[in-house]
């Protein structure tokens, strides 16, 4: 049978009072450098480790061990938020090619209207720019929309150059967004579906909603999306 270790009261902290963190009087300092090489020190940790545990203590943390494991929603996936007017909106993050800063535009000569803005120059090739303020019915943050000369108005606005996922390289589209807030992961518990009262343009490319940071953001559907600006343009 093992005799029990009897517990001693705290030792006195002569490392505070003659020690490196005292007056640096002790002369056993000589021998060990630093108090945490002297087995006085070394003797109060371990009594501190071996002091009785507080009323209660024990009998808390069985509880808490105890109790069964709250299940955890792994099933998330990564969208792009960003700002169209009022209204936040999101993407799938597979389908973002790349975020820059406004780009000028180019008009195509008898092309340049409704949702097709015009050709920018991406990383030196000629992409499509068209407006989702258009396709989904949303006004601008500002009264002036984009020119020849500038892309966009305000100083947090940026392109987005996005590509179907899975597609080959061409289904790239580029269009302007009041305001990026960047890559967020979504839960599935989070994300509810688009209520029927909706019926708005971009009611029909929303797919569910979710909240972040106290404002109800739309998750787009991908695909219905890029077929919707694909129809806009060839009609």
């Amino acid at each position: 049978m093992t005799t029990p270790r009897i517990v001693q009261a705290p030792m006195e902290e002569c490392w505070r009072r003659i020690g490196v963190a005292g007056d640096r009087s002790c002369p056993e300092l000589e021998t060990f450098i630093h108090c945490r090489n002297c087995p006085v020190l070394a003797e109060a940790a371990r009594t501190f480790f071996d002091r009785p545990p507080p009323p209660g203590y024990l009998e808390s943390w069985t509880e808490i061990l105890a109790a069964p494991e709250a299940p955890v929603d792994t099933e998330a996936t990564s969208v792009l938020l960003f700002r169209l007017g009022r209204e936040w909106l999101s993407l799938p993050a597979t389908s973002l090619v790349e975020v820059t800063t406004p780009r000028p535009l180019h008009r195509v000569p008898h092309r340049t209207s409704g949702v097709l803005e015009g050709l920018v120059n991406i990383r030196g090739q000629l992409q499509l720019c068209v407006s989702l303020h258009r396709l989904l019915g949303i006004e601008r943050s500002t009264a002036s929309p984009p020119t020849a000369e500038v892309g966009a108005t305000t100083p947090a606005a940026r392109m987005l150059v996005i590509e179907r996922t899975g597609a080959p390289s061409g289904d790239r589209w580029v269009f302007g967004a009041d305001e990026v807030a960047g890559v967020q992961r979504v839960v599935k518990s989070a994300v509810r579906s688009v209520p029927s009262t909706v019926s708005q343009s971009g009611g029909r490319y929303c797919q569910a909603l979710f909240d972040w940071q106290e404002q109800a953001v739309g998750l787009l559907d991908e695909a219905r999306l890029l077929d919707g600006l694909r129809d806009a343009i060839e009609n």
